[in-house]
């Protein structure tokens, strides 16, 4: 999104909260400063729109407090279900915090339908207030240059390559919810019938002795048929776009950037029917390694067929209503 909004001449600086990347003046790090950032920058920022995009409560309550005590225009963007799952908590103190926060906002910006109508059913938002706009803006490129030599080199000795991103240790309804255990489960199988098969997982984060466990686990189950990038990639796009397919094995979601970013390149994806997926995608029963492997095997046959059938309102550009958004609240830019 920071190029598009360099590439259209916004003055506007993006404050990278979850990494040390940074490309000042207009993308600066905020984990390279104090803590006391955060409160530095809602007592003084001189923005016109304020757009917040995290799932950090911390963030999301001094934005909340900040849009409170000081006049502005104020976007919060939803990508998961973190908010959705807590204005179903009736009476509880995060379910209140939660329809306190959303009031404070000028726009909400849900990522799927079910959420954008939570917004406004339960937390009462005028149906004005709440934009659907998938979290997903194209990539800057689909080639594999720059990617570890360790990456290029496994990339080029597997045949076929699946992908997938994943954080590790985190659960929902008692099971784990990106489904690391299913993909370990699956290469097992595969590799029966496909020797050479090899699935890249980029592990977007997680307690470092689970992620080390997890490794271990992987190695010792299927060996050199899975590779686990501990460190995840910045742009996953090269990864995807050398793989045959891509996975996701969510036993819950919000909309899931990584789905249609890979359709965008042209890779097909199977991925579980625990939530509403683009048209594209090739849907397995959500926790049920039977038909994901049925599933993937039948994708892995009909490659040709599903590249061909990905339907153009699944590589839609985002960034195109958010342009647009910040352009009705602001009158013009500047």
């Amino acid at each position: 999104m920071a190029r598009r909004l360099e590439a259209e001449g916004v003055d506007f600086v993006l404050y990278n909260t979850v990494s040390e990347s940074e490309r000042p003046p207009h993308v600066v790090s905020v984990a390279r400063r104090k803590h006391s950032w955060y409160l530095d920058f809602c007592l003084r920022h001189r923005c016109d729109v304020v757009h917040l995009v995290t799932v950090n409560w911390l963030s999301r309550v001094l934005m909340g407090l900040t849009a409170w005590l000081r006049r502005g225009t104020y976007i919060l963007s939803i990508h998961g279900k973190s908010i959705s799952d807590a204005l179903n908590e009736s009476g509880r103190l995060q379910s209140i915090l939660t329809r306190w926060l959303l009031r404070r906002m000028n726009v909400v910006v849900a990522c799927n339908p079910q959420i954008q109508q939570e917004c406004i059913n339960r937390a009462g938002l005028p149906a004005k207030w709440v934009r659907m706009v998938p979290a997903f803006i194209p990539p800057l490129s689909g080639r594999a240059e720059g990617l570890p030599q360790e990456i290029r080199l496994y990339l080029r000795s597997h045949e076929p390559v699946l992908s997938a991103v994943g954080w590790i240790g985190k659960a929902h309804a008692g099971q784990d919810m990106y489904g690391i255990d299913l993909l370990i489960a699956l290469v097992t199988r595969l590799a029966k019938s496909y020797p050479r098969v090899g699935l890249v997982l980029s592990v977007n984060g997680g307690p470092p002795e689970q992620i080390r466990e997890t490794i271990e686990t992987a190695r010792r189950e299927v060996g050199d048929h899975m590779l686990l990038l501990a460190e995840a990639l910045e742009d996953i796009s090269s990864v995807l776009a050398a793989s045959q397919l891509f996975l996701r094995t969510t036993n819950t979601d919000g909309d899931a950037v990584s789905i249609r970013e890979a359709l965008y390149l042209g890779v097909p994806v199977v991925a579980s029917d625990a939530v509403t997926r683009p048209r594209s995608c090739v849907l397995f029963r959500s926790r049920d390694i039977e038909d994901l492997e049925r599933q993937v095997r039948s994708a892995l046959g009909n490659l040709a067929g599903l590249k061909a059938g990905i339907a153009p309102e699944d590589v839609v550009d985002n960034a195109v209503p958010i342009l647009e958004l910040y352009d009705e609240l602001l009158g013009s830019f500047q």
